[in-house]
């Protein structure tokens, strides 16, 4: 007993420590954000994108559009044509659960601290030749237990580093190729997001085509997740994981944009409720969307494939719809309708799970509580802007299970709480609270807040708690 409450704490004091850092950090920002927030930016050319590889600093190889103290390392002039880009990314998160993961995980009573670091280089070997390396360094402190695997720490790796050769560069047609370990987004973020929410980001090792002409662009890609291990530069493809695609965007009509892709996936000992089997599967499906005053966001998405001996025959519909006003606080109100198939018939070999890839976490916020998969989710949004640089949204989601036949799945397809025979397609709420603060063009200020109502169906299936919360502060400063 005396071991167990010295290790507790233990933890209480690094946690302790690790929210001091963090509330330390976030003084220091906020002291300086004063002097920093009255630094214009006169340029709209000078932006930091997400992802960081569409960064364009070539604006600068003219002096007299320096304006920020940063400018001296964002363009290098080496040689005539050839110059270079530095950029980096820290940030400082503090998470605290309660009843984190039903109440099922060790709890970790005064938090924990997350921490990452990215430090890239962009260098241009005249106008067709580009090498982009980006280092990545994560860390965890105060966690009860220890770091979760893959995306808390990863001591030292190489996140990105890839060669891309322009093949045709003219005024309307531009297509270039990628080939190493680059980040890939595409899309709504449905299938394809950065892994931005973790504190570990998710590169893949593979080749990469892309084609620009007009009001059209075409990504095709075919690559290995990239797995990540804590240690210093251990990272490696997944072997017995294979992804590829090819997404097309036409932007060609006056108030909307249309997308169309198929995408592929081969992974082995993939693991559902029904089992664990060898899942090759493939994806078709198209997006109608626009954005503006009255913005809008249909998808649809049909799975085929093979698990095991069995079939795959699985779906998800998107429904978005937006309306900003003006006027105090410009107020915009959205509702999200989202259904995505769950499995119908355990004892049968075909599996009806969607399976939603690399699915971006703002799903179910920040804390990732659960992925789209065997879900329905219907949630109205409120979103205030009482500050040119701040907002505030605010919503409410209702969630429910598609198919009484299967269980519930996190954002990168684990199963969390498996389906144990219990009926009911109720599985909760989430009233949920997000605030983001711009200072300037580097800094800016998070808070991200989530109660949680389970439903019966958690209760009776892993005797999960009736309630959950999550809160996190997070600052991040990019140059």
């Amino acid at each position: 007993m005396r071991g167990r409450v010295s290790i507790v704490r233990g933890a209480g004091l690094k946690c302790y420590r690790a929210a001091c850092s963090f509330f330390l950090v976030a003084s220091a920002v906020l002291a300086a954000s004063p002097a920093m927030a009255q630094t214009p930016t006169p340029d709209p050319a000078r932006r930091y994108p997400l992802p960081t590889y569409d960064e364009n600093w070539q604006f600068l190889s003219d002096p007299s559009r320096h304006s920020d103290p940063w400018d001296i390392v964002k363009y290098v002039k080496v040689a005539r044509g050839i110059f270079v880009s530095f950029g980096g990314e820290a940030r400082e998160t503090y998470e605290r659960f309660g009843n984190q993961d039903f109440g099922l995980s060790v709890p970790s009573p005064n938090g924990y601290l997350l921490q990452r670091y990215l430090l890239h280089a962009d260098i241009h070997l005249g106008s067709h030749l580009r090498l982009w390396t980006e280092l990545n360094s994560s860390f965890e402190n105060g966690r009860v237990g220890g770091p979760q695997l893959v995306v808390d720490v990863d001591k030292l790796d190489l996140h990105q580093g890839f060669v891309e050769l322009g093949l045709i560069q003219r005024a309307r047609v531009n297509v270039s190729v990628r080939t190493g370990r680059q980040e890939i987004a595409v899309g709504s973020g449905r299938l394809y997001a950065l892994r931005e929410g973790p504190n570990v980001p998710m590169s893949f090792d593979g080749v990469r085509a892309i084609a620009q002409t007009g009001a059209w662009r075409l990504d095709s890609w075919a690559a290995r997740p990239v797995t990540t291990t804590p240690g210093i530069f251990d990272d490696s493809s997944h072997r017995q994981f294979s992804v590829w695609g090819a997404y097309i965007t036409w932007t060609g009509l006056e108030h909307a944009s249309v997308d169309a892709y198929y995408l592929g996936w081969d992974l082995q000992n993939a693991s559902f409720d029904k089992g664990v089997a060898n899942e090759l599967r493939h994806t078709v499906g198209a997006r109608l969307w626009r954005n503006g005053v009255w913005a809008y966001d249909f998808e649809g998405m049909y799975q085929f494939g093979s698990f095991g001996a069995g079939n795959i025959r699985a779906w998800r519909g998107v429904a978005e719809a937006s309306r900003g006003f003006v006027g105090r606080w410009n107020p915009r109100v959205k509702i999200d309708f989202d259904v995505a198939s769950g499995d119908r018939n355990r004892s049968s070999p075909n599996l009806g799970t969607f399976n939603s890839f690399f699915q971006s976490g703002e799903y179910s916020g920040r804390a990732q509580l659960l992925g789209p998969s065997n879900s329905i989710r219907l949630e109205p949004t409120l979103t205030l802007a009482p500050r040119r640089n701040v907002s505030v949204s605010t919503g409410w989601g209702f969630y429910w299970r598609e198919s009484e036949q299967d269980g519930l799945y996190g954002i990168p397809g684990n199963l969390i709480v498996p389906s144990n025979g219990v009926p009911g397609h109720y599985e909760g709420s989430r009233p949920i609270v997000e605030v983001a603060w711009t200072l300037n063009a580097h800094f800016s200020v998070h808070l991200n807040y989530i109660f949680v109502f389970n439903g019966r169906f958690e209760e009776q299936s892993v005797h999960a708690t009736t309630t959950e919360s999550y809160i996190s502060p997070w600052i991040t400063y990019r140059f």
